[in-house]
């Protein structure tokens, strides 16, 4: 008798024994200034830093020189991410070019934040003449794994540096729910696009003993034309371990280019994740084949050197990993 076998969704409660949590999110922006005034004076953002980085940090695409970096931070507590800015050259290549790039080509495709109101984010952003997809789109899941249902209104835009943005408002959180003083919290999660999840998956698992933990599938034109997508396309996505907020996708697509992300290039080049034991996990990685593409971390809002290493995955996305 044959017997096919595949690979089983891990219970939310061992998914993630190493403590992942996404902390930062970094984008490479060559009109500085206009980035900061977007996240502190569009977004909302407290500057939580804005200062210059030595020579001394060792993080790939920082060429050995001096750049000027901000940090802001939103409302966002336990699961929020600070924003961090780096200055490039005006000139400098995009991590990932518009409109030649789309959600059908592999590797670190946006950051996502929350908004109280998609409507009143979305007129906030146009008068400051931000660049956006469309509208705002209603999208509805039935999250049978997680029990709960995903009713939201979302639309995507492009910060300063060329950075994909999606912003969301949870419809049932409107008003006297929204436990936020300000139209926007902050950021909280990651999107990652890929031809086969599979690879991605194994990749996480191997390098930060994350588990898949949810999967669920999207034929809605109201989400392809939120994300840029042509109409019909057809795409799995899900978490990576519990509390993580690391979104895979896997699109239904021929073939798509890959574009691996670098502090040397504009737009969304890294994210960073904090563990609860950063040498336990750089030890899992180097037993698993996983590069360590250079050591150290950047500044953090909350401490200014961070003990860390940097690794980068399955479809190029360059990840910061430090100790909570």
């Amino acid at each position: 008798m044959n017997v096919d076998s595949g690979t089983p969704f891990v219970p939310a409660a061992v998914s993630n024994p190493l403590g992942c949590r996404l902390v930062a999110l970094t984008t490479v922006s060559p009109d500085f200034d206009a980035s900061l005034r977007f996240y502190r004076d569009v977004l909302e953002m407290e500057v939580a830093a804005d200062d210059v980085l030595g020579k001394e940090h060792e993080a790939p695409g920082l060429n050995e020189t001096s750049r000027r970096y901000a940090l802001l931070t939103g409302e966002l507590s336990d699961t929020g991410a600070a924003v961090r800015i780096l200055g490039i050259d005006p000139g400098a290549p995009a991590n990932r070019p518009r409109p030649q790039s789309g959600p059908y080509d592999p590797g670190l495709l946006a950051m996502e934040g929350r908004t109280r109101d998609a409507a009143l984010s979305f007129h906030r952003l146009a008068s400051a003449g931000v660049k956006t997809i469309s509208p705002p789109r209603y999208y509805f899941f039935r999250n049978a794994m997680g029990r709960e249902s995903i009713d939201v209104m979302s639309y995507a835009a492009f910060g300063p540096g060329g950075e994909q943005i999606f912003l969301t408002a949870r419809v049932r959180e409107r008003g006297r729910d929204w436990p936020y003083s300000r139209l926007h919290a902050g950021f909280h999660n990651i999107a990652i696009t890929s031809l086969d999840q599979r690879p991605v998956n194994e990749f996480y698992r191997s390098a930060l003993c994350l588990g898949r933990t949810s999967q669920l599938e999207c034929y809605q034109d109201n989400a392809n034309e939120l994300i840029g997508a042509p109409e019909g396309t057809y795409f799995l996505w899900g978490n990576l371990g519990h509390r993580v907020s690391i979104e895979v996708w896997e699109v239904a697509a021929a073939e798509g280019r890959r574009y691996p992300t670098s502090l040397a290039r504009t737009g969304l080049a890294m994210a960073t994740i904090q563990v609860n034991d950063v040498r336990a996990c750089r030890a899992q990685c180097e037993s698993n084949g996983v590069e360590i593409v250079a050591t150290g971390a950047l500044p953090l809002p909350d401490r200014p050197t961070p003990e860390g290493f940097y690794i980068r995955g399955a479809v190029g996305e360059l990840l910061e990993i430090v100790q909570a």
